[in-house]
């Protein structure tokens, strides 16, 4: 008899427990992203776990952010695995964009000065080499014609432009600098130099769900009320960066 019964018994504590861990995780806003300085550290600080943190908790949220790869934090969200991915600069298929930005910036490119000895702005880079994360940018992103190619990392990027396989090394400057830490390779102002080429929002991206949707108002709503009590600007205050236009009166 109690033979007959254990399968039912193990199925029954199975159901138990994940009950058990749905509890637990009720109330819960979960974000995921690769780690960037400054804006999604190891050690959840940063501009976006703030900007989160400020707009879910309030409403009795708490947020836990997952350090994942950008294709896989995409993936987690598409699949509810995850709430919202930080962030992106487009929409990705079978997610949806939040309306508004959470920063706003300038991207720069990296070349070795003996290359392009006379800059004129993006237009120097027209018909040369240029390199950037997998993912992270397109062609469109440049008013002029270039020849382009993707690497693993930012890493990887940089080392190209030192070893001449390529003109132009394009990133954030914040991660420009943090592939040349990374790299071990200081900054040598007299053979390199970084200048900005483009301007672009990123915003998040949540799943297309209910559950999507209704945390994408409050974002939406919790970013505009924010920046109307004044509490926004000091929040990219802290961190040394620039409020997006959209939200200075």
């Amino acid at each position: 008899m109690f033979r007959c019964h254990k399968p039912y018994t193990l199925v029954l504590g199975a159901l138990i427990f994940a009950l058990l861990a749905v509890t637990a995780q009720a109330g819960e806003v979960i974000t995921a992203s690769p780690a960037w300085k400054d804006f999604t550290s190891s050690d959840g600080q940063g501009l976006y776990h703030d900007l989160m943190r400020a707009i879910y908790e309030p409403g009795g949220e708490t947020v836990r952010h997952l350090e994942v790869p950008a294709k896989r934090g995409l993936i987690m969200v598409r699949e509810g695995q995850a709430d919202i991915y930080t962030c992106k600069s487009k929409t990705v298929d079978g997610l949806q964009m939040a309306a508004l930005p959470m920063y706003e910036g300038e991207y720069h490119a990296l070349f070795r000065a003996a290359a392009v000895p006379y800059w004129d702005g993006v237009r120097s880079m027209a018909n040369m080499r240029v390199v950037w994360r997998l993912g992270y940018y397109e062609p469109k992103d440049f008013p002029v014609p270039i020849h382009h190619a993707e690497a693993l990392s930012g890493v990887e990027a940089l080392q190209r432009v030192i070893r001449e396989a390529a003109d132009f090394y394009v990133d954030d400057r914040n991660l420009i600098m943090e592939s040349l830490n990374a790299s071990g390779t200081p900054l040598d102002e007299a053979k390199f130099r970084i200048e900005s080429v483009g301007f672009r929002q990123y915003f998040p991206l949540f799943s297309t769900s209910e559950r999507g949707s209704k945390l994408r108002r409050i974002f939406e709503e919790g970013m505009l009320s924010l920046a109307n009590q004044g509490r926004l600007a000091p929040i990219y205050e802290k961190w040394d960066l620039p409020m997006p236009r959209t939200y200075q009166k």
